[in-house]
């Protein structure tokens, strides 16, 4: 038998990446001392960020049951651990489960959505010494990484400490492949310090083995998007969304969710034509960085519709102000420039649209939608989401538009066939039973990590 694996043998891979941190840090600071002087932005949780966890954290060591870090960077991610929490509670009933974000967005979802957990934090940097402190805080068993989060410092420091790191929804998009084999050797290193590799798909498990992977250790489990807990929403939730909008009950809904800058003009444009032919036609548009509400306002206001900002009219009713929601004659024009709404606010929708996807942003889940029993459209751009789309497409539950021209034609057909819009909804509802179970078959994975000496 060969001899165990010395922990702290010297890696030169381990020093170029650390070598490379230095360089940049100088940028690095500068870039957080202007978002904290200019924007006031990164004060939140900024000592977690740098390994100091608050004294809860630290006493999760001296409780029972097997300590359990899950990391999701931001909204995405963490509608995909959802299912993770969930199906770990159930296999592991004690396990004392601390999940971390690397945005504010990321981690208001994780309070919005509720998630059974003894601990919420934001992600340290992965500096030397950062890493280890917030480990040794922690303490863990296992260590869950969601989708692509490979940092080399933290997943050495764990190999160090002998605590196992999976990857679940493990990914490396279309884009990401070409430049990841260029640094291969420090990818090789980055994998051998991971347990197991839960791929989304075959095609994702053959590029993880390529770049230095153990073909033993990666296994294709599927994505657990697909076992989200969709929300549902009653018939009177639904009115009571179309009323604050002001929207006739009856009337068609255009939504544009999750957009992106040069997509809500394209939205627009589309928008005036359709609207032309189906004067009743609504549209909202849920850009998938609120704080761009004012520009999405401007360009709205340009194209000669009201508006109704979301951010506005919450925050008027927080200051207790009473409010004239009367639309009066103008085409209004809704923007939900807020977080956690737009799971539940899909259902006002009859057909949507999913932004990210008209501009090489690589495309958002079309799952929600689709759970809501809506038709949707994308475009070209979907290499954040090529598998998901991939099989929207082959199942025929999905329609792809090459561009804003073919996007409105395919709004139309859905808003005057009645038949092919009750189709679409049936093949979204056939795609989500077909496709889930991927955090179960997952979690039986992890429980297998945990039960290991």
């Amino acid at each position: 038998m060969a001899p165990p694996k010395d922990k702290t043998t010297f890696d030169w891979r381990k020093m170029l990446y650390n070598l490379l941190l230095v360089l940049v840090l100088p940028l690095v600071a500068l870039y957080l001392l202007w978002r904290l002087a200019v924007l006031g932005k990164s004060w939140e949780g900024l000592g977690e960020r740098f390994g100091i966890l608050p004294d809860p954290i630290k006493a999760l060591k001296d409780s029972e049951g097997p300590i359990v870090w899950v990391h999701a960077v931001s909204v995405g991610e963490v509608a995909a651990a959802e299912p993770i929490v969930r199906e770990l509670r159930l296999a592991e009933p004690a396990a004392q489960i601390v999940l971390s974000t690397t945005t504010p967005t990321g981690r208001k979802m994780a309070t919005q959505l509720n998630l059974d957990l003894e601990g919420l934090i934001y992600f340290p940097f992965d500096l030397p010494g950062v890493s280890e402190h917030a480990l040794t805080a922690i303490s863990p068993d296992l260590i869950v990484l969601m989708e692509a989060e490979l940092w080399p410092n933290l997943l050495a420091a764990a190999h160090a400490m002998s605590i196992p790191v999976a990857v679940i929804n493990g990914r490396i998009s279309d884009a990401a492949y070409p430049k990841n084999r260029l640094f291969r050797p420090l990818f090789a290193w980055v994998l051998s310090n991971v347990e197991l590799l839960c791929a989304q798909s075959e095609k994702d498990a053959q590029r993880f083995v390529t770049l230095g992977a153990s073909p033993q250790r990666v296994i294709v489990s599927g994505n657990t998007k697909f076992d989200e807990d969709f929300p549902y929403v009653p018939p009177e939730e639904e009115a009571k969304w179309r009323q604050d909008f002001g929207f006739p009950q009856e009337s068609p809904v255009l939504l544009a969710g999750s957009t992106h800058p040069g997509e809500d003009e394209q939205i627009l444009d589309a928008f005036d034509q359709l609207h032309a032919q189906h004067p009743d036609l609504e549209l909202v548009i849920a850009p998938r960085h609120p704080q761009r509400g004012d520009d999405i306002e401007k360009l709205v206001s340009e194209h000669g519709y009201a508006t109704y900002r979301r951010s506005r009219v919450l925050a008027e009713i927080e200051a207790g102000k009473k409010l004239d929601l009367s639309r009066g004659a103008q085409v209004r024009v809704v923007i939900l420039d807020t977080i956690g709404e737009l799971s539940r606010v899909f259902s006002v929708a009859t057909v949507v649209f999913m932004g990210g996807s008209l501009v090489p942003r690589g495309g958002h889940n079309i799952l929600q939608p689709l759970a809501q029993g809506k038709p949707v459209i994308f475009g070209p751009y979907t290499h954040n989401f090529r598998d998901i789309s991939a099989l929207a497409l082959r199942e025929d539950a999905a329609i792809q538009a090459a561009n804003a021209t073919e996007l409105m034609g395919a709004v139309d057909r859905l808003l005057s066939s009645e038949a092919e819009h009750e189709l679409y909804q049936a093949k979204g509802q056939t795609l989500l039973h077909k496709y889930a179970g991927a955090s179960r078959r997952a979690v039986t994975e992890l429980a297998r990590l945990l039960d290991q000496p």
